[in-house]
């Protein structure tokens, strides 16, 4: 005889918040125009496109593991790739603005970080990009851990 349980006894898995699929589809997106512009398009990367390429990379493959298995805590993993990736992408943000000048930038021997690949408006490029993807993902993780941290109604009846 096999026991068979109530439906309110069988576990549930909560939904997975908003917050993750748009900071893991934001990362994906960023990842994969980096790879179209750099092994596709063919245009040079410097070390610091491709130090961002990896933590996208790896900013997508935290937060899709998180939704995976459904751990809302995920936005902790996330918090050094961000603290890394932030201020690398302001930087070339800065000097593609033409902030920082061609002296004292450190993106490689050959000012690759420079090129525009394109220019949208003016002000719009492959740097900008970069920095509101960095900026979205880490919108997201703030948003998640807020969520995270707040007690559930059913917490509070403890």
């Amino acid at each position: 005889m096999s026991a068979t349980l109530h439906p309110s006894a069988v576990p549930t898995k909560a939904a997975v918040p908003a917050s993750m699929w748009v900071g893991a589809g934001m990362a994906l997106a960023a990842f994969g125009a980096s790879v179209y512009f750099f092994e596709i398009a063919g245009y040079q990367a410097s070390s610091l496109c491709w130090l961002n390429r990896m933590l996208m990379l790896a900013l997508f493959l935290v937060i899709g593991s998180g939704i995976v298995t459904r751990d809302t805590g995920a936005w902790r993993y996330t918090v050094p790739f961000l603290v890394i990736g932030l201020p690398v992408a302001l930087f070339q943000q800065l000097v593609h603005w033409n902030v920082i000048p061609l002296g004292i930038q450190q993106c490689g021997t050959s000012y690759v970080c420079t090129t525009k690949f394109f220019n949208l408006f003016g002000v719009i490029s492959q740097a900008t990009l970069c920095l509101v993807a960095f900026v979205v993902v880490a919108a997201a993780m703030a948003a998640l851990a807020a969520r995270d941290r707040t007690p559930s109604p059913a917490a509070a009846d403890r």
